[in-house]
């Protein structure tokens, strides 16, 4: 059973979105020194990083990437929603 095209955009955005967050949290993870990593997950996953700013260590980087990467899989599939909505013509009955 295949998806519709605008189901397919939306399910495929959502997965790309949430592999960004995924690689790019690793990323800061690794290379940015304790403060710094803190401070750039918790901005980059505003506003659900306010559920987990007490967090430290691997606990913050935990739920940075399951609750960030649920968000910014959201953003993505709600923007190419609304992107698909604006693009496609509306027809006249």
């Amino acid at each position: 059973m295949s998806l519709r095209p605008s189901r397919r955009a939306v399910l495929t955005a959502a997965v790309i979105a949430s592999i960004l967050h995924t690689a790019t949290a690793l990323w800061i993870w690794r290379t940015w020194d304790d403060f710094w990593r803190a401070n750039v997950l918790s901005w980059m996953d505003f506003p659900i990083s306010v559920t987990f700013f007490h967090l430290e260590g691997d606990a913050l980087l935990g739920w940075s990437l399951v609750a960030g990467g649920l968000q910014w899989a959201a953003i993505a599939a709600l923007l190419t929603l609304w992107v698909g909505s604006t693009t496609h013509r509306r027809r006249i009955p």
